[in-house]
């Protein structure tokens, strides 16, 4: 018996969605006293709307120097970086960068004072508004019951998290993250 080859069909003829992020040949340094240091090497990848992106790599690769550039702290010295297809030049809203190194709560606000802050300077909303947000993020991060706590009664993963739903309230495009859960 003989098999028939199926006829070829066009599944869809549809173009793929452009990428959100694209980093195109990134290579970045930074210098110390002694020397320049080549942090990243032609780095490349594109991220599309929705995705969840890992860089994984050890301690001293780069990994946080590409992070603050696709934030737009760091200019790189070859390539480029581009959201919806514009260059990153500098940091925005867009891109919100969540740091390992979280001890960057102002003392003399409470949980959610913390994370209406950002919200209240950055967009015209009511600060009635700004609180239901920020009420809703501290949830999402299970730290509800603590909005009118001080940074100071809280865990370093507390911490942590006020820092994410801060980030989150903010709606970016893209949320960077840096070791978000070190603590």
């Amino acid at each position: 018996m003989a098999v028939q080859p199926s006829p070829l069909r066009v599944v869809s003829a549809r173009a793929a969605p452009a990428p959100l992020l694209q980093v195109d040949g990134v290579s970045l340094e930074y210098r110390t006293p002694e020397r320049v240091v080549r942090a990243t090497h032609q780095v490349s990848f594109d991220v599309h709307a929705a995705d969840r992106f890992v860089l994984l790599g050890p301690s001293g690769c780069g990994k946080s120097t590409l992070l603050k550039a696709v934030a737009g702290f760091v200019a790189p010295c070859e390539g480029e970086i581009r959201l919806e297809g514009s260059p990153v030049s500098a940091p925005g809203p867009d891109r919100i960068v969540v740091f390992q190194e979280f001890d960057q709560l102002p003392p003399w606000k409470t949980v959610r004072q913390n994370v209406m802050f950002p919200l209240m300077h950055s967009r015209a909303i009511s600060r009635r508004e700004a609180s239901e947000c920020a009420l809703h993020f501290l949830d999402k991060v299970g730290l509800a019951n603590f909005a009118d706590a001080y940074p100071h009664t809280l865990s370093g993963g507390m911490k942590q998290r006020v820092g994410i739903a801060r980030a989150l309230a903010m709606r970016p495009k893209v949320l960077l993250m840096d070791e978000p859960f070190s603590c």
